[in-house]
């Protein structure tokens, strides 16, 4: 059974890295709200992979602007979603990235999905745009703490694979399921 799972975290706290620990052991991809953006910036001259408060609030911007005219950046996301479920992509999770609690509601509620935020307490915290200054904003069913090491990370990344795989039982009581890199 194909599940979506929306992700959020500052920049620097090991989104990508857990995703990529959780493919170890469960087929699975990832896409960004923001991904259609970064393209049209990189057309404009903007180094995306430049990971500045600068770069990062003109994204943001251009976000902002590109969902306020045509509601661009999450018709993409729908967009491939329905390519995720209708098999056009050969993986059971889809983890999609998004900062904006409002986005995220609206994806939770149309896709089903479930929601993850990846802390990490040396992550620096980005204050240049709204969508990176609220990351916290919103009540997520899974909340990562990665304060330990990558190991660590690893064993959260096994029980979270496994988490996924067996429905989601873990959940009850609309309370967050923590994992801790300290527990691991």
């Amino acid at each position: 059974m194909k599940q979506i799972y929306i992700t959020n975290g500052s920049g620097t706290s090991g989104k990508d890295t857990f995703i990529k620990k959780i493919n170890k052991y469960i087929p699975c991809c990832k896409y960004s709200i923001i991904d259609l953006c970064k393209e049209a910036a990189e057309v404009l001259g903007c180094n995306v992979n430049d990971k500045t408060e600068k770069t990062r609030k003109f994204l943001s911007d251009l976000k902002d602007i590109s969902a306020n005219y045509n509601d661009i950046p999450f018709k993409d996301v729908v967009s491939v979603v329905i390519d995720f479920k209708c098999n056009l992509v050969d993986y059971e999770v889809l983890f999609i990235d998004m900062r904006d609690p409002d986005d995220i509601k609206r994806a939770v509620e149309l896709f089903s999905a479930k929601t993850i935020l990846v802390r990490r307490p040396s992550a620096i915290k980005i204050t240049s745009n709204h969508a990176d200054a609220n990351v916290e904003n919103y009540n997520y069913d899974y909340i990562i703490e990665n304060n330990g090491t990558i190991e660590q990370l690893e064993n959260i990344a096994k029980i979270m694979a496994k988490e996924i795989k067996s429905g989601n039982t873990m959940l009850k009581n609309h309370k967050p399921v923590i994992f801790t890199g300290s527990e691991y």
